[in-house]
This record gives structure tokens, C-alpha cells and sequence, in this order.
């Protein structure tokens, strides 16, 4: 089965941010991961974003959320683990879209 994916809109940023190599492993790992099996290759997480996963791809994560019946990958946002920065960041943006403020 393939999966479709789809991307928040500032995930073009969040890849200009980290350079162009790691930008291409990181589409390379969603293109060749999330697409054939999203959740084999995912780990959960937990708190605000209990229903999103990570996917580790070397010193950055790709956070994303698996629609099972539509056979979509959301992917949220893409950046370095450091600090945990790409969790707040994935917080964030879900809040946003869900129309919900991000009470810190």
C-alpha cells in the first residue's frame, strides 16, 4: 500500500532552515519510509501531541500524523531535536490549525 502524503505549510521552511543535505535525507526518508509504512517506521509520542509520530532521521525528526482510513501521512514539521525545539514547534502549528491557542 502507498501512502499519501501531505505537508503542513511551512514544512518548505523548516527544510530551508536545515540546509540542503539534510534537507534531502529527510525527503529522502519520507519518500522512502512514510510512504510504504508510516507506522512500522514511527515512533509515537506522548502529551500535546499524543496523536503524532516522530520519525528519527539522524540528528532530526519528522513529526507527523497517520489517517488510517484515507491512507494520508500529515506531515507537521521537520527540524533538529535539540532542546526538544521541534516538539514546541509541532505544538504550535497543531494548535494553530485546529484553531486552538497554544497556552504556554
Amino acid at each position: 500500500m502507498t501512502w499519501r502524503i501531505l505537508y503542513h505549510h511551512e514544512i518548505e521552511d523548516d527544510l530551508e532552515s536545515i540546509g540542503p543535505s539534510a534537507a534531502r535525507r529527510i525527503v529522502k526518508a519520507i519518500d522512502s519510509k512514510l510512504v510504504r509504512a508510516p507506522i512500522k517506521f514511527g515512533a509515537p509520542l506522548s502529551g500535546n501531541l499524543t496523536n503524532f509520530r516522530k520519525l528519527r532521521v539522524g540528528d532530526h525528526r519528522v513529526v507527523y500524523q497517520v489517517y488510517e482510513k484515507t491512507v494520508v501521512v500529515y506531515v507537521l514539521a521537520v527540524g533538529p531535536r535539540r532542546d526538544k525545539e521541534i516538539y514546541r514547534a509541532a505544538a504550535k502549528r497543531k494548535f494553530r490549525d485546529i484553531g486552538v491557542k497554544n497556552k504556554k
